[in-house]
């Protein structure tokens, strides 16, 4: 019972530790070929901790161009048989990740996911990083996290892998669905690990309608009626990380991501763009 309960405090402490540092949020480490997200016997479990600096600009209108800071490094891994629970931020594209795994077999993965994929923000922007009013945004109703589960397929090889992922919104929040499809490679060099990747995402006309539609209660003067359909984005990251001593990790990274028009023409994003970087040590255990 003990596990249980911690497991359950942990997965509160994740997923409020997710949204506060997520913006426009992915998946965790399952999309690259070395993740551990595999059938255990029993339970097992893995974590390292550590701390980074990190440079990224808002793709929210009145919010600082430019933002930076200090945030931890957390990756967390829990397994018990085919269930498991991932919580990684040594990847930008990292979050908190619950599955379970239908197959595993011949490098073919079948797992049913549930995963954050959007931050939530109001009017003071994004949520957690302020409580004074953008005047931008003023008015603007809150946009809630959601949660999403459904299928992911993945083919392994070597060095590299390719996924596959259908989610449905189950938090209530927006009702749409996502699809995301995602290409990785590691590649080792003396002691360094380069990791890259991109990817592709769709985002249905609900999702894409809530998160930066403008409903007739929001519409002001500078900030008109709007109601896009489905939307796409594509994601872009470069991943390095180096061994300084018996137990800690040199690591930075670079994480661009570029909008479809149906979410840059919202007249509550600036730009058509965001990216972020930054450089850190971890101490695994």
């Amino acid at each position: 019972m003990q596990i249980y309960k911690l497991s359950y405090i942990l997965i509160l402490l994740l997923t409020f530790t997710a949204g506060f540092f997520s913006h426009f949020s992915y998946a965790s480490n399952r999309y690259y070929a070395d993740n551990t997200l595999e059938p255990t016997s029993g339970f097992a479990w893995d974590w390292g901790l550590g701390a980074g600096y990190y440079i990224e600009d808002s793709y929210l209108v009145g919010m600082d161009s430019y933002n930076d800071g200090l945030e931890p490094d957390i990756h967390l891994a829990i397994s018990y048989n085919r269930f498991y629970l991932d919580y990684d931020q040594s990847q930008l594209s990292g979050g908190l990740t619950l599955g379970y795994s239908f197959v595993d077999k011949f490098d073919w993965g079948l797992d049913i996911v549930g995963t954050n994929l959007q931050a939530g923000f109001d009017e003071t922007g994004l949520k957690f990083y302020g409580r004074d009013t953008i005047d931008e945004l003023k008015g603007l109703a809150s946009r809630h996290y959601d949660f999403d589960v459904g299928l992911r397929l993945s083919r392994r090889f070597q060095d590299s892998q390719f996924s596959f992922e259908y989610l449905h919104d189950v938090s209530g929040t927006h009702h749409g669905w996502v699809m995301n499809s995602f290409f990785s490679r590691i590649i080792p060099w003396r002691n360094w690990e380069f990791r890259s990747g991109i990817g592709l995402s769709a985002y249905s006309a609900d999702f894409t309608n809530y998160y930066f539609g403008i409903s007739a209660s929001e519409a002001t003067v500078n900030r008109p009626l709007y109601q896009p359909t489905a939307s796409y984005s594509v994601i872009v990251e470069f991943h390095a990380e180096y061994p300084i001593h018996e137990n800690w990790v040199f690591l930075t990274g670079w994480l661009s991501t570029w909008f479809s028009p149906e979410i840059s023409n919202s007249p509550i994003i600036s730009q058509h763009y965001q990216h972020k970087a930054k450089v850190g040590v971890r101490y695994v255990f």
